[in-house]
């Protein structure tokens, strides 16, 4: 009841704001061509939405991403600021805008900020690890959501390199010489960033088999593309091989508990095993000293800052979908 109400009301929101926009836009002379192209942004807007991992959903919501952004945001707030400068003064609201856009990047790019949001997110996981991954459970599969966590290996490479969430790959690893499972089921599809894109899950392939897991322990699923559909996939997939619903979910700890709804919205039992934590969250034994360099802007916090909100929007978006379980 709660999910139909929510989505009523933001429907609802939605419809007032381009109800709005539409009556502006109405008001010019060139209201014709206006609203013909308001026209055409609602339906590229509305088929990414609909099927987001279509090149035209691929390229409208990474246009859209600059709004959800803080320096896409502050960027745009900077531009829009830039029209009010007439005969070298400033009109208003050019001020504010400036005053805002400047606040929105030194907030999102201080450490402290940062990792305070970071660790809202990451506490979920951490208490997953505390409770699940210690009963001993042997699963049907370990589930490796592997998009992302590698770089191709090119002629100037000498070797498939990882990126900054490469760890989940060693895990993975590990928890199967564990014998926590039977198999890995690898979830990476292609590369959407070349222009002939090339299977990312046969490089992840590769790096387990050399790390000493044999090739017929790796499963691949390759065809999903989001990540509800590559839980689709993976469902397929164990119970072709009669493996059940118990899966080992092993993604970065910001995008777990949104990945672990995700899973079991579809059916499986999911037991959590997060790893790349962004933040020092604090224990008894160790404690991390605050120094001023976590209060002086930083790329690294607003890349952080940046990542943390993007998952938000995602957690929003697979709520509205009804991509997500009630609890896992």
């Amino acid at each position: 009841m709660f999910v139909t109400l929510t989505r009523i009301v933001f429907l609802l929101l939605v419809a007032a704001i381009a109800f709005k926009v539409w009556q502006i836009l109405g008001g010019k002379d060139n209201s014709l061509i206006n609203r013909l192209l308001f026209i055409l942004v609602l339906v590229l807007i509305i088929t990414a939405l609909i099927s987001p991992d279509s090149q035209v959903g691929l390229v409208v919501l990474g246009i859209l991403s600059i709004l959800f952004r803080p320096l896409g945001l502050s960027i745009l707030l900077l531009l829009i600021a830039c029209i009010f400068i007439k005969n070298g003064k400033i009109d208003k609201p050019g001020p504010s805008l400036i005053l805002v856009a400047l606040l929105i990047l030194i907030v999102a790019s201080t450490p402290v900020f940062a990792n305070w949001l970071a660790q809202q997110v990451e506490k979920v996981a951490l208490k997953t690890v505390q409770t699940d991954l210690c009963c001993g459970e042997r699963a049907g599969a370990i589930v490796l959501l592997g998009q992302g966590t590698t770089e191709p290996k090119l002629s100037y490479r000498k070797q498939i390199q990882l990126t900054d969430t490469g760890d989940r790959i060693p895990y993975a690893a590990q928890l199967l010489r564990e014998d926590r499972a039977p198999f890995i089921i690898v979830s990476a599809g292609p590369r959407h960033e070349l222009v002939n894109p090339i299977i990312e899950g046969n490089d992840v392939k590769k790096l387990l088999t050399y790390m000493g897991i044999s090739s017929d322990r790796i499963l691949l699923e390759s065809h999903g593309g989001n990540l509800y559909n590559s839980a689709v996939e993976i469902y397929q997939i164990m119970q072709k091989h009669h493996l059940g619903r118990t899966i080992i979910l092993v993604t970065s700890a910001l995008e777990m508990r949104r990945a672990s709804l995700t899973f079991a919205r579809v059916g499986f039992k999911v037991i959590p095993a997060p790893t790349n934590f962004y933040t020092f969250i604090h224990h008894k034994k160790y404690l991390r000293h605050i120094t001023g360099a976590d209060f002086a802007p930083s790329a690294e916090a607003l890349l952080l800052t940046t990542r943390v909100l993007d998952e938000y929007f995602l957690t929003f978006y697979y709520f509205m979908r009804g991509w997500l379980a009630p609890s896992i």
